[in-house]
């Protein structure tokens, strides 16, 4: 079996409590920061950290490397374009979602995104999404086991049935560009 890359999306509920939880200060001071990137060092993983140059570098490398098979590699290409171009193409859409930090693992490159969705008289909804981008079946299953168990340790829900309704314009506009598993499903579900 090939790994597969695999997306979460979390709250910024969620993001607020698990920066709590993992003592990274103030809610405010935490998001200006990359929430994964702290959370992962306060659980002391090994990792590099990523800006989107070394992450569009490392995920073409690893969209070519022999392991993977060509639909999973084209896959990593698309992701690439789509979500590291320098001005993301869903900008445009009046979507924000803009490349916030990355890591690359033993296991796996973990990319994360700020998703803003502006509304009319209303404030914007805020929410995070996770790429996942394992390096072998192995990796998938612990990078699966990392995202577990911040959840768990966050204490809440990463994403209610609420939330994930709220997130349909950019899961709308993103399956048009990407087939990526999670894109258009709550994988929290599975996990």
């Amino acid at each position: 079996m090939v790994p597969e890359p695999f997306v979460l999306y979390v709250s910024k509920r969620f993001i607020d409590r698990a920066c709590k939880a993992f003592g990274l200060g103030t809610i405010i001071a935490a998001a200006a920061r990359k929430p994964l990137t702290e959370m992962l060092k306060r659980m002391n993983v090994q990792l590099e950290e990523l800006d989107r140059d070394r992450a569009r570098e490392v995920l073409s490398k690893l969209g070519e490397s022999k392991g993977i098979t060509v639909s999973v590699g084209q896959l990593v290409k698309n992701l690439t374009l789509a979500l590291l171009a320098p001005t993301t193409l869903l900008y445009a859409m009046a979507k924000k979602i803009i490349y916030r930090s990355g890591v690359e693992t033993e296991d796996s490159v973990m990319l994360e995104f700020y998703v803003e969705i502006p509304r009319a008289f209303r404030p914007s909804l805020i929410y995070y999404m996770w790429l996942v981008v394992p390096k072998t079946e192995a990796g998938e299953e612990r990078s699966r086991k990392l995202v577990k168990t911040i959840a768990e340790r966050a204490g809440t829900a990463p994403l209610t049935d609420g939330e994930w309704e709220a997130l349909r314009p950019i899961i709308e506009k993103l399956r048009e560009q990407l087939e990526v598993r999670g894109l258009a499903e709550n994988l929290w579900k599975a996990i």
